[in-house]
């Protein structure tokens, strides 16, 4: 086999192979004879049809066969010869093809960039330092307790922490909203910053109550066709009703399925808490290594096909999301994911050329923590591990996010890494 190699563009290659005819005719004809023992034909007996009536029969066909199965397996040959990364091939034809010659074929090729020394030496990089304190885990605590208010009729004029039930229609320069019926809201007073002319009419309304009111509505409302409008209001008070929080004992703790009362419940809290913080520190991190990388590298070129793959597949994903949620969306073209894919892209070049030069592999231990952390937050822990560990496209999932990890884990002993003292609610805000 002869392979020559032309460089035509800065990711282009084309490639000439040349395979001797003595190789396609041995192939050909290999083929020819187990045809013969297979085939059945009327006039001969099993086996024993003459090479030659195989050869008229199935010659073309044979041949076009061997061509096409030797160019697929000597090109993988010949680009591993070259030392290659091919990102994809645009072109596969034969160039010549006469029986008794070499049969010559062209591929051209798309090859990935030639990357450098991935060099994080100078990156810095800020490192949230936060812990989760006694507060934190009381106000996860009220947060519960919100969750489990309880609300009940009663019968006095509405004051400040009441939710007010009300039906309203309004008239807009003449023009009923809405058209027809009328639409209802429960807002609770003193939570009506936005509103504060609903805020007014309500306090001191009792159930029963009509009034009209000029009310000027909030920008943003639900309503469309009254947000940032006035408009006079006919209100309705339909209830009003007065809430209570539970104590936080062990009826309350056995509301959210802990078995162990009060203590249990912070103990439970503070962990999940806890996870949140290294999940979000990691984050945090992530990011940091990935920005700065992604701009260090910024004018790495990429292959085409690959780019224009990625625009396609993230297209699809947007589709198979909203078909998932039954949303009747219009998905734009590809193009509108290009710059998302050319970080993606980049990013898997840039991390898998670094996770080779520092010889970084998948650690078992830390595909193992992985399963336990993602199946700790299940009833059934062991259960959820064996359904990941029997499953190869979620064992995938799971080794490429260890894998990201470790590489972003051996950038940052790398870089320069300085301490940030944070709040917990501060290293859990978006940056």
């Amino acid at each position: 086999m002869q392979v020559s190699v032309e460089k035509t563009g800065d990711l282009e290659r084309r490639m000439t192979v040349q395979i001797p005819a003595d190789d396609i005719d041995s192939r050909v004809a290999g083929r020819l004879n187990e045809l013969r023992r297979e085939v059945r034909l009327k006039g001969f007996r099993p086996g024993k049809v003459p090479i030659n009536v195989i050869r008229q029969r199935y010659g073309k066909q044979v041949r076009e066969e061997v061509l096409n199965q030797v160019m697929q397996s000597s090109l993988e040959e010949a680009v591993g010869e070259q030392s290659m990364r091919v990102a994809n091939v645009t072109r596969l034809e034969p160039k010549s093809d006469e029986p008794g010659t070499s049969f010559e074929y062209v591929a051209v090729l798309e090859v990935f960039p030639e990357l450098p020394d991935i060099e994080v030496d100078d990156l810095e990089i800020e490192k949230p330092v936060a812990e989760v304190t006694e507060g934190d885990v009381d106000d996860m605590i009220e947060t519960l307790r919100e969750q489990r208010r309880e609300w009940h009729d009663v019968e006095r004029p509405a004051a400040e922490g009441d939710r007010v039930r009300l039906s309203y229609v309004a008239d807009l320069g003449g023009e009923r909203v809405p058209d027809t019926g009328r639409y209802e809201i429960a807002p609770t007073l003193g939570a009506l910053e936005s509103f504060p002319d609903l805020q007014a009419a309500l306090e001191g309304a009792s159930v029963g109550d009509e009034k009209t009111v000029t009310l000027s509505f909030p920008d943003g409302y639900r309503h469309e066709s009254l947000a940032g409008k006035s408009a006079e209001v006919d209100i309705k008070i339909l209830n009003v009703e007065n809430s209570e929080l539970p104590e936080v004992d062990e009826a309350f703790a056995a509301a959210f399925g802990v078995e162990g009362g009060v203590e249990k419940l912070r103990s439970d809290v503070r962990r999940n808490l806890e996870r949140e913080l290294r999940a979000a520190v990691s984050s945090r991190l992530k990011k940091s290594v990935i920005d700065q990388l992604l701009a260090k590298y910024s004018d790495l070129a990429l292959p085409a096909s690959s780019l224009q793959q990625e625009m396609r597949q993230m297209q699809t994903q947007v589709e198979a999301q909203a078909r998932q949620q039954g949303q009747d969306l219009d998905v734009p073209g590809p193009e509108v994911f290009r710059a998302d894919a050319e970080r993606r892209l980049r990013l898997g070049l840039l991390f898998g050329e670094f996770a080779r030069q520092a010889g970084i592999e998948i650690d078992p231990a830390r595909i193992q923590a992985k399963l336990e952390e993602v199946a700790e937050t299940y009833e059934s822990p062991a259960q959820i591990i064996e359904i990941y560990r029997s499953d190869e496209r979620l064992m995938e999932q799971v080794e490429n996010m260890v894998l990201e990890e470790q590489v972003v884990d051996a950038l940052l002993e790398r870089a320069k890494v300085t301490e940030k003292q944070m709040t917990f609610k501060q290293a859990l805000e978006q940056e």
